[in-house]
């Protein structure tokens, strides 16, 4: 079952967060670059409980798919998903010229991938039309 906008919204909301805590946290210019890593590669973590899910993805219950594939998002998958919205990320690092460049091309290409996640009957934004990829309702693991 494809995820509903508000869940994906919430999800990215966390990742940001993250993005943010790394960049404040780190050491100057690690901190940058690993929250852009973060925000590229994320979406194809196999580690643990995350099976093609970000952190914001895994708490609100949600996966990337390959719907080639059928398959959890692999992180080459999540490197072109994410790469509109990373570029964006990646001018932030940049003092004063790249949050100029980021509002100038990062804001309307975030525009673009949110009216393309609301208005395509399959939910999907620039990104995953890239990478075909969808989010879905991640599947429940059996125990035991």
């Amino acid at each position: 079952m494809r995820a509903s906008v508000p869940s994906r919204v919430v999800a990215k909301a966390i990742d940001f967060g993250v993005v943010v805590t790394l960049a404040s946290v780190l050491p100057r210019g690690l901190g940058p670059l690993c929250g852009f890593a973060y925000s590229i590669l994320a979406d194809g973590l196999h580690a643990g409980a995350f099976d093609g899910q970000s952190v914001g993805k895994k708490l609100m219950g949600l996966q990337v798919r390959n719907t080639a594939r059928k398959a959890p998002a692999r992180f080459k998958d999540s490197v072109i998903r994410n790469a509109p919205v990373g570029l964006a990320t990646f001018f932030s690092i940049i003092p004063v010229w790249g949050w100029l460049i980021l509002f100038l091309v990062g804001i309307p290409l975030l525009v673009i991938e949110l009216a393309l996640l609301v208005r395509i009957e399959t939910r999907q934004r620039l990104g995953d039309v890239m990478a075909d990829t969808e989010v879905v309702v991640a599947p429940r693991r059996n125990v035991g």
